[in-house]
């Protein structure tokens, strides 16, 4: 980009000198790779980086948002040929641009866009790079597994993610530890529902159980279906306390499909 990540790059480094960065594990990008402390895990996350930034706005004008939300409506057009006039072309670049407050506050300076705006707006992009679900709190795991698991230094689905994904993954696996197909097959499908936004432990366990298991599946179902069925699965609140709404079974449906890339589809069964 021009000028401005230069910018944004002597904040950053002023910020180190002072001692007010601190390095935590976290997620780093190189190429469409994310590789963390202890691992490479490919393709658990979407590159931001295909979405154009056009696209992107196209989605919020289509969403249906939460009243706290609708900040990000404000004269949409106007605010994102802002984004554009200083070298923003894609959700990645965007992600760059507000990845922290001090960005945030620097970039409100340089455009006079206000800072309650780029601070929801982070949050929204930042929701499409989901939070790595812990797996301790999937309860319907055995400990076994669970201890496992942990024996590896596996403590969440982006960490998991690469043992799981392919059959050759799963088989590997198998061999070393003595997991059952069964089991790896639960691992490898509440990893790839558990990308998906707003879908906690509970619910991804929900997904798994029922009939709408695995992203694919979901993406090309009737939202109509997919609630009567997880209805129908959950019973008593057996795996997912909470409502089950249909207008959030097709939000959930309309999400996967309004970017052809919004989650990959290369978990393979």
């Amino acid at each position: 980009m021009n000028c401005i990540i230069l910018l944004y790059n002597i904040v950053l480094i002023l910020n180190i000198v002072k001692g007010n960065i601190l390095f935590h594990k976290r997620t780093y990008r190189i190429g469409i790779s994310r590789i963390f402390f202890g691992g490479i895990a490919m393709g658990y996350y979407i590159d931001l980086s295909n979405v154009s930034l056009n696209a992107f706005k196209n989605k919020l004008k289509s969403s249906r948002l939460l009243p706290s939300q609708m900040i990000l409506l404000n004269d949409i057009d106007r605010k994102f040929e802002t984004f554009e006039a200083h070298g923003i072309r894609n959700m990645y670049e965007l992600q760059q641009v507000l990845k922290n407050k001090d960005k945030i506050n620097v970039f409100s300076k340089l455009t006079s866009l206000p800072v309650d705006y780029l601070t929801v707006l982070r949050r929204e992009v930042n929701s499409y790079h989901p939070q790595a679900r812990k797996l301790k709190d999937f309860t319907f795991l055995s400990s076994k597994t669970k201890k496992m698991l942990e024996e590896m230094g596996i403590k969440t689905t982006l960490q998991l993610y690469d043992k799981v994904a392919s059959k050759t993954d799963r088989n590997n696996l198998k061999n070393e530890w003595g997991v059952d197909d069964r089991e790896l097959l639960i691992l490898a499908k509440l990893c790839d529902v558990s990308r998906l936004r707003y879908v906690n432990p509970a619910f991804a366990t929900l997904l798994v159980n029922s009939n709408y298991d695995t992203v694919e599946k979901i993406k090309n179902a009737d939202f109509n279906e997919v609630y009567e069925d997880l209805i129908l699965v959950n019973g008593n609140k057996k795996f997912y306390k909470g409502r089950i709404n249909l207008k959030d079974m097709e939000f959930l449906i309309n999400d996967i499909n309004h970017f052809q890339f919004t989650v990959s589809l290369d978990v393979e069964y």
